[in-house]
């Protein structure tokens, strides 16, 4: 079972958290992405750019002349909620070299909120001179993320509703090769039994779904040998996964025989 699979030292708990990378902000969920109002309305979009409690917005829609408008405005919040003003712009000419930042001249035109639903899902209210629109907006996925490569990582998780086997924490780590085939993923951690140093192996596979910048793995299988020998197999989610050179990381829920699951997964990209 996980639990007896790997407990290293605090040490080991420690590097891991501090040295894969974020699948979110300090504060929750990185919303940061090209947002869109789903393929039947393909055409208008806003762009997120979120920095601490603070996300930046470009919106791009068209007037009632049909020609391009476009808007800006600061929101802040935490957690799932955020809202600020919006504002129209002017400025200098772009063809007419040296952009002079003193000439633009922002005009407030109303205000824009963006609450979410999920990671992936969220509902985009704005006023523009007196007009309201509420919009369901998703992440806007145009390009395939690939993460083959060997890591340094693994699952770091809290174990509950236990059987046979005491509630806690879990780590399975050491090294963490990764191969995928279009979007079907398997990640296999290599590492020695507790005490006897005996090789064990957790494979875990899925079919990895783009999310705007991010990824999920949803439905996902896992099965674990421990020094030869049949240990434990259930089913995870991996959610919110970013991926980027250095490595991928993503928050991490399932269960087998044994436990339900809640944590962590992801590796530091390694050198070789």
């Amino acid at each position: 079972m996980l639990t007896i699979l790997k407990r290293h030292a605090v040490a080991f708990l420690a590097t891991l958290a501090v040295s894969l990378p974020a699948a979110a902000t300090s504060t929750g969920i990185d919303y940061t992405d090209q947002w869109w109002g789903g393929e039947a309305e393909h055409g208008w979009g806003v762009n997120f750019i979120e920095q601490g409690t603070t996300i930046f917005a470009t919106l791009f829609v068209y007037g009632t002349d049909s020609t391009p408008r476009w808007y800006v405005a600061t929101m802040q919040g935490t957690g799932t909620a955020f809202s600020g003003p919006m504002y129209s712009t002017t400025g200098p000419y772009f063809g007419n070299g040296a952009f002079n930042g003193n000439s633009v001249v922002a005009t407030q035109v109303g205000s824009m909120s963006a609450n979410f639903s999920s990671g992936y899902n969220g509902v985009l209210s704005y006023t523009v001179n007196g007009v309201s629109v509420n919009k369901q907006i998703s992440r806007q996925s145009f390009a395939p993320n690939n993460i083959t490569g060997h890591y340094m990582g693994g699952l770091t998780a809290n174990g509950t509703s236990c059987q046979n086997s005491p509630n806690g924490a879990i780590l399975t780590f050491d090294q963490l090769i990764v191969t995928q085939s279009g979007q079907s993923v398997t990640m296999q951690v290599n590492f020695p039994q507790p005490g006897t140093g005996a090789p064990s192996t957790c494979t875990f596979s899925g079919t990895l779904n783009a999310q705007g910048v991010m990824g999920q793995i949803a439905n996902g299988t896992f099965n674990c040998t421990v020094a030869g020998t049949a240990a434990n197999s259930g089913s995870y989610t991996l959610d919110t996964m970013t991926m980027t050179q250095t490595g991928f990381s993503g928050l991490f829920s399932g269960h087998d025989q044994f436990c339900t699951y809640n944590g962590y997964f992801g590796g530091v990209k390694d050198v070789q």
